[in-house]
């Protein structure tokens, strides 16, 4: 399974108890189309990531830093679900100078998104018969995926190029490993001229 990241440009929001500052934000949002991953956007279907934020012990980090740790699962430190917006995630932050510049980062304004690391389980994933109307891309749908670390990042955008995110429309078609004299007998799918433009490119591996 292919790791991906997805970036949420949406704001974080603090609150204080005492002497513990939590903060809370959406690693992801339902039935929102990205921007263009790579040559496809994509959606997440509600329930997609529900199974993995109860049983998995989820991580969380500011921008992806492993030596920058926020909390996780197993320690309490970490809640996450879905609700009828998406996946939700609240960290009681550390009383460390990490969690306390993310704490005033975010109260500034100066850290406003989240984003989450995640694969997609076996059969998680769909692509559409029809294009998106307005970019003309072929719609990836995530059904099932399996999180493993989220939290606040510093530039929630989404990436325009990913050979990763290249790979998985080709993986998601069934066609990656062709060769180039098969290449001219793709599966008929709306998206078979892009993926084998990115084929004789090497954009796909």
């Amino acid at each position: 399974m292919t790791t991906e990241r997805r970036n949420l440009a949406r704001p974080a929001e603090l609150r204080s108890e005492g002497d513990t500052v939590t903060m809370r934000g959406y690693a992801y949002r339902f039935n929102e189309l990205s921007h263009d991953l790579g040559g496809f956007r994509e959606r997440i279907i509600p329930g997609a990531g529900a199974e993995s934020l109860r049983t998995n012990d989820v991580l969380a980090t500011f921008n992806h830093d492993m030596n920058q740790v926020l909390g996780r699962s197993s320690s309490g430190t970490l809640r996450t679900g879905e609700d009828g917006d998406g996946g939700w995630y609240e960290i009681d932050l550390p009383n460390t100078t990490v969690g306390r510049d993310l704490a005033e980062l975010i109260a500034r304004g100066d850290v406003r998104g989240s984003s989450m690391t995640f694969r997609v389980r076996e059969g998680g994933q769909r692509v559409h018969d029809e294009l998106d109307d307005e970019t003309g891309l072929p719609i990836r749908e995530i059904t099932r995926m399996d999180v493993a670390e989220l939290g606040p990042v510093l530039t929630p955008a989404y990436p325009t190029t990913d050979a990763a995110l290249m790979r998985s429309i080709a993986l998601t078609l069934g066609i990656t490993g062709q060769t180039t004299e098969s290449r001219d007998s793709l599966p008929d799918h709306p998206a078979r001229d892009l993926v084998r433009a990115l084929l004789n490119k090497g954009g796909v591996q």
